[in-house]
């Protein structure tokens, strides 16, 4: 049974049923934002801003992931008349524009996260981490109710790290897996909110349900090397994100504000020469109290309901939010926080509300918030270019294409895994492999074994 509070994001984030945006979220490198629809998805340049791809599936879709600026792309359907399944991820290439790839699971999908050899997807109970090339599982890692799919991959480096959920409310496990080592971190005593690895996985940052307190962790010796002060008041955050060079911290909450922290990080060797007390009880002596928490730097308005934010790599010192506003269009805010007060550079209507009468519906309480948040729509809304293909990309083709990974399908069933069936010339087959029995979860309709069936055929040129 899910509480209320489990589902806050679809009672209050959820735009209206006229709103054409459904969901929207960066790529690694906070350079593009890809847009989920009511008629299939649309890629985003950022700086400078323009529509670089827009695909018309004639249906709608709940999540969209890009891999940097590559063709490939995660979707899951959603919305009322969703292009999948909520429990199926679809691997899409855009340079054949069809899918070529699929992982079906016995759950919805919570959340995915991409890099340049691997997927990893977030179950309510559980993470799924699967290669890239071949879509052969790699990892399955248990958690506790996970009903938001925290899931963060590091993507700048060649071994894996990977943070969720651990198997206890407030904790977080780690996967190092290039040292095969797995660090586990008591990071609130409620339940986790949100979660940010730096892209070389060497820091972490979390937040709890509370939303007030935000912590950042070395993963190498677990210690905690700081705490921020987002707020007093309980909220619901929606995005936690590193910047490039891991000096700033933005996160982003239904407050409709963002805040911008400034990550120092302490001198290792300096610590050491005062005594010989482990790490992590100096700093939780320095940084536990509450009147020693740092506040943030900058404060962002401008996105009533912001999903998520990032820093833009091509404008320094630039935050983009992106969310609907109050009238339910889809917004993107570009805001300069360098400045004493922070200076708005960019403000663009991606999505608009279909409703027209849902301004004339809206209380005076609501349109006197909008003015006060500067909401409002502006004048000139952009307007799309049309589908000018290859702006987004930077040449860059996975290998994976040129394996010809065609037609892949995995399902979910109840037996042990199932090895990859290869059809070539010759065909050949692997035997069966059942999965080590582990921490399998018993309880209710959840508890069940994971199995892939994999077929990958070549056709010939």
């Amino acid at each position: 049974m899910t509480s209320s509070s489990d589902n806050w994001l679809d009672q209050d984030f959820s735009p209206t049923n006229s709103s054409s945006m459904l969901t929207a979220s960066f790529n690694q490198d906070g350079g593009c934002l890809a847009v989920g629809t009511q008629d299939g998805f649309e890629l985003y340049n950022l700086a400078p801003f323009q529509s670089s791809v827009k695909r018309d599936l004639g249906k709608s879709l709940g999540k969209v992931e890009m891999l940097f600026r590559c063709n490939l792309i995660a979707l899951v359907g959603g919305g009322e008349n969703p292009y999948a399944p909520s429990h199926r991820v679809l691997i899409w290439d855009d340079h054949v524009h069809k899918a070529i790839g699929e992982l079906s699971f016995r759950q919805v999908v919570l959340s995915m996260q991409l890099r340049r050899d691997a997927i990893a997807v977030a179950l309510r109970d559980r993470v799924y981490i699967y290669h890239l090339s071949d879509l052969s599982l790699r990892d399955k890692i248990y958690t506790t109710d996970n009903p938001h799919g925290l899931l963060c991959l590091s993507t700048a480096v060649q071994d894996m790290v990977l943070a969720c959920p651990s198997v206890t409310d407030g904790h977080v496990r780690v996967e190092l897996y290039g040292l095969r080592k797995t660090v586990l971190l008591e990071a609130h005593e409620s339940k986790l909110r949100a979660l940010a690895l730096t892209e070389d996985g060497t820091h972490l940052a979390t937040a709890s349900v509370k939303g007030t307190v935000i912590r950042v962790f070395q993963v190498s010796t677990s210690g905690l090397i700081a705490e921020f002060r987002r707020g007093v008041e309980r909220v619901n955050m929606t995005c936690l994100r590193w910047s490039w060079d891991h000096s700033h911290l933005a996160c982003c909450s239904d407050k409709g504000t963002t805040h911008v922290f400034r990550v120092v990080k302490p001198d290792h060797n300096k610590e050491q020469k005062k005594n010989h007390s482990s790490w992590y009880d100096k700093v939780r002596k320095k940084v536990g109290s509450g009147h020693d928490l740092k506040a943030s730097i900058s404060q962002i308005r401008g996105v009533a309901r912001p999903i998520s934010c990032a820093f833009v790599p091509d404008l320094p010192n630039t935050v983009a939010v992106v969310g609907w506003d109050l009238e339910g269009n889809g917004v993107l805010l570009l805001t300069d926080y360098s400045q004493e007060e922070p200076v708005r550079s960019g403000y663009h209507v991606i999505s608009r509300n279909q409703n027209e009468d849902d301004e004339l519906l809206m209380g005076e309480g609501k349109r006197r918030r909008k003015r006060l948040m500067g909401a409002a729509t502006p004048a000139d809304a952009i307007e799309a270019d049309g589908n000018e293909e290859g702006k987004l990309y930077v040449g860059e083709r996975l290998e994976v294409l040129e394996n010809q990974m065609k037609d892949i399908r995995f399902e979910e069933q109840e037996e042990g895994f199932l090895n990859i069936d290869v059809d070539k010339e010759g065909s050949t087959e692997k035997e069966p492999e059942k999965e080590e029995q582990g921490q399998e979860n018993s309880q209710g309709e959840d508890a069940f074994q994971h199995s892939e069936e994999e077929n990958i055929s070549n056709q010939s040129h």
